[in-house]
């Protein structure tokens, strides 16, 4: 079935009038076409309700909230109010929508599929009042499969396999706990994805990923050409090459304990000086190694990551080096983090988090002569959650402590989340 749609809004109404004829299936509404193919619906709505005391810096005060701004203004950065520091606010961006269309096998046994994801962390529309309360849709994921179920190709825009192993939480979701902060890390490129079971059925199972993704990396300061509006070229993208991923997954179930681990690498290339300059290019790698442990009632999992120049993945507090290209891919570092969390009941659960990321500001300094803004992060949080079918409400506590080159920060912040699951 083929359907032409002005835009995706058109899309969404229209499945909201085919829906009245769609069965339930779990948590999830399903769409049959004509061919054999099927549309599944799913995602869910989320809201929270939150006092900061104190900023946060880089993303956000809400729901995407990660570190402490710092303490008093840096260059461009607003600093830590020195009084008055509480903020009440409200937010809805978690809310997600996924469309997930299947076709029967076209070749042999190999079938099509494909994904479209979105959640509200586009833009808010204008400032307050009235814009901050109108958050704008982005597309998080658009990729097309073909699998025959040992094998899959992706192609289109998913998550590297760094972004691994992700803490709960029903305040952070989009951007979860410690994200560009204490040790959680990788993002969404476009880019060519294989996925192979090595081994299925077996006491151990093995899962082999690759991927090939576009370059990344921020604009080469004084390169009006790349920084241009027709442009925006990034240094990984000029250095003509791909980011390089690959990961094995295990995992492994015996009676109530489930185990799942993995490890990963990553090689990227960056020309900080851009197109049309002479320069080499800056080589930038990675390795990241996670673990899911549940016994029964207990749930224990966390990752570690230490490399060279991965602020495009989040890493290092989320910073690329500088701004003048001098110092870009060449911060190195590690993160890490780690949560508990444990069933009382089926409905009440509880979860506390750490984690930390220690950017090497003294190296960095020595090799570049330059300063790093952000040189160390600890995060905290702490979830009291029930669950109740397809709702969820959490009482959530949060801090960021945040090490500056001007001296040391902190923010907290109290939630009450809810969320419904389509």
């Amino acid at each position: 079935m083929r359907v032409r749609m002005a835009s995706f809004s058109g899309l969404a109404v229209a499945l909201v009038l085919i829906l009245a004829g769609a069965s339930p299936a779990g948590a999830q509404q399903v769409v049959k076409f004509g061919e054999g193919q099927t549309l599944t619906i799913s995602g869910f709505i989320s809201s929270t309700f939150f006092n900061d005391n104190g900023l946060f810096n880089g993303f956000g005060q809400g729901q995407n909230a990660e570190w402490a701004a710092p303490p008093a203004p840096l260059g461009t950065t607003i600093g830590q109010p020195g009084t008055d520091r509480s903020i009440t606010d409200a937010d809805v961006r978690n809310t997600r929508i996924r469309f997930e269309f299947a076709a029967q096998p076209v070749l042999g046994k190999w079938a099509p599929k494909a994904v479209l994801e979105s959640d509200f962390f586009g833009a808010f529309n204008g400032a307050p009042p009235f814009g901050d309360e109108q958050p704008q849709m982005r597309i998080r994921f658009a990729y097309v499969d073909l699998t025959n179920g040992t094998t899959t190709v992706r192609i289109g825009q998913f998550w590297s396999p760094f972004f691994g192993e992700t803490p709960v939480s029903l305040t952070h979701i989009a951007f979860p706990l410690g994200y560009g902060a204490s040790g959680k890390i990788g993002w969404r490129f476009p880019g060519v994805f294989l996925y192979h079971d090595l081994t299925s059925g077996k006491s151990m199972n093995v899962q082999l990923q690759l991927a090939a993704m576009k370059g990344s990396g921020p604009i080469a300061t004084g390169n009006t050409r790349d920084a241009a509006a027709t442009s925006n070229i990034g240094n990984g993208e000029a250095s003509g090459l791909p980011q390089l991923e690959a990961l094995l997954n295990f995992s492994r179930k015996s009676g109530n304990l489930t185990w799942t681990g993995y490890v990963a690498g990553h090689l990227d290339w960056k020309d900080t000086t851009g197109t049309g300059v002479g320069g080499s290019n800056v080589s930038c790698w990675g390795v990241e190694v996670g673990d899911n442990l549940v016994a029964g009632s207990l749930t224990v999992h966390g990752n570690f990551y230490y490399g060279k120049g991965l602020g495009q993945q989040f890493a290092h507090i989320t910073q690329q080096g500088d701004a003048a290209g001098a110092g870009q891919g060449r911060i190195r570092g590690w993160g890490a983090w780690a949560q508990a969390g444990y069933d009382f009941d089926p409905h009440w659960s509880f979860w506390v988090f750490a984690g930390m990321d220690q950017p090497d500001a003294q190296r960095f300094n020595q090799e570049t002569g330059l300063t790093l803004a952000r040189q160390l992060n600890h995060d905290y949080d702490a979830l009291l959650r029930f669950r109740a079918g397809r709702y969820a409400l959490g009482l959530e506590y949060f801090r960021a402590v945040t090490l500056w080159s001007n001296g040391p920060a902190s923010a907290d912040q109290y939630a009450v989340s809810v969320m419904y699951t389509l």
